[in-house]
């Protein structure tokens, strides 16, 4: 009783008083984990990439996805980001196999410690044989589901090892420096931010302060069966107050499948706005191309030929292919780049040949081209770049020439070309 006679609530004093709602109920979900490749974090980058991964019984994505990934950064943006793959099959031999196959082709990058692999056991996992929202039929809802609660166990896995974390899909390709891209936009982006969209298809390419992945993390296992992860990834954003998209234009990643892992059904969905490359494209001196190669469809050589940003498609590659550029107007170059290949035909490069510079134009009976040619420099890895010119003789042609021959077509999808400029 108090001094009017009133009764009193006293509260006791909790034996433990270590609770904490940060550490005990925001933070990462104990849930345990496998490493398959990789062992504990030490150091956070600025950038997780996370990738949740289950079997498909015709096309396997995957690898692809990966190699993009790590093809399309330079060593400069590999030591600022970390990828983790989830291998969600209910099936712990198969998720070892596939760590076999990825370690195998890319061991560099696990020895390097920026490629993990892990897993965990779906005995944890929620029923999955409801679906309360019945949007569709129970089957795909159950895979729906599961897939909600596959992204939730890799969100949380991953909250606070970076500064950021994109989520992939496993069947995607990215555009060069995308790492930078990313980078830069958010530090000139002023306005606060839940989610940004480097895609605008379904979950690829979705951009999240690490710190909000617990919540995340919570909020898909929250509604895991009540609708699709796409839809349940719009209203998180909304419910932290962002309530419009934040899309960069033009998309960095593209989607690659074909066949979808739920019942391998044929579902091709891709991006128009993806663009492999994008920034610098040089100075465009205007030219003329010429090829003795078969030219597959539409993808002819004026398409890629400065000033033109298409693409050029040859079949039948042997050692007397040949691609030639000739200007317009003599040229002193002080850089040239030369990309083949792309992210979604990567097979399709120059796998052996150099660059030639000419002087002298002629006409033949295939074209312009020069008289005398003097090479530069070779294709690494279907690029060919050359950097500085001390020689300041102009020139009047570039060719490429094949060495050997190729099962692979070539696509040639970028010539950039920087100019001494008149003093």
């Amino acid at each position: 009783m108090d001094a009017d006679g009133k009764a009193t609530l006293k509260l006791k004093k909790p034996r433990n008083s270590n609770f904490s709602v940060m550490k005990d109920v925001m933070g990462p979900l104990p849930i345990p984990y496998t490493y398959l490749l990789g062992s504990h974090f030490v150091k956070k980058r600025f950038l997780i990439i996370g990738i949740s991964s289950v079997h498909r019984e015709k096309e396997q994505y995957l690898m692809r996805t990966i190699e993009s990934i790590f093809s399309h950064c330079t060593l400069k943006e590999l030591h600022l980001i970390r990828v983790v793959i989830y291998l969600a099959d209910n099936n712990s031999k198969l998720n070892k196999q596939k760590a076999k196959e990825i370690k195998a082709q890319f061991h560099v990058h696990v020895h390097a410690r920026r490629l993990f692999v892990i897993q965990s056991s779906l005995d944890g996992y929620p029923p999955l044989s409801s679906q309360r929202g019945q949007l569709d039929k129970k089957e795909k809802a159950q895979y729906r589901s599961k897939k909600n609660v596959d992204y939730a166990y890799l969100v949380n896995f991953c909250a606070s090892l970076s500064q950021y974390y994109l989520m992939l899909e496993d069947d995607v390709v990215c555009a060069t420096n995308f790492v930078s891209i990313i980078q830069n936009y958010t530090k000139a982006l002023e306005e606060p931010w839940t989610t940004i969209a480097f895609s605008k298809l379904g979950c690829i390419g979705k951009l999240y302060h690490s710190s909000d992945l617990t919540k995340l993390a919570r909020f898909l296992l929250m509604f895991y069966d009540e609708m699709p992860s796409d839809w349940l990834l719009e209203f998180f954003q909304e419910s932290k107050a962002q309530n419009n998209a934040i899309i960069f234009r033009p998309s960095l990643f593209q989607h690659i499948d074909r066949v979808t892992a739920f019942n391998n059904i044929e579902n091709e969905i891709k991006d128009p706005e993806f663009e492999e490359d994008s920034g610098d494209f040089g100075d465009l001196p205007s030219a003329s191309c010429f090829t003795n190669m078969p030219i597959y469809a539409d993808y002819a050589p004026e398409k890629v030929c400065p000033p033109g940003k298409g693409v050029f498609w040859g079949r039948n590659i042997t050692p007397e292919s040949f691609f030639t550029i000739v200007f317009a107007n003599p040229i002193v170059p002080q850089k040239i780049q030369i990309y083949t290949g792309s992210a979604e035909y990567s097979k399709d490069i120059l796998h052996y040949g150099y660059v030639e510079k000419g002087r002298l134009k002629i006409h033949t009976h295939v074209g312009k081209t020069c008289q005398i040619f003097t090479p530069i420099g070779d294709f690494k890895n279907g690029l060919f770049e050359m950097k500085g010119n001390s020689d300041r003789e102009d020139i009047d042609c570039l060719r490429i020439q094949a060495t050997a021959p190729q099962k692979q077509w070539l696509r040639i999808r970028r010539i950039n070309i920087w100019v001494k400029k008149d003093e």
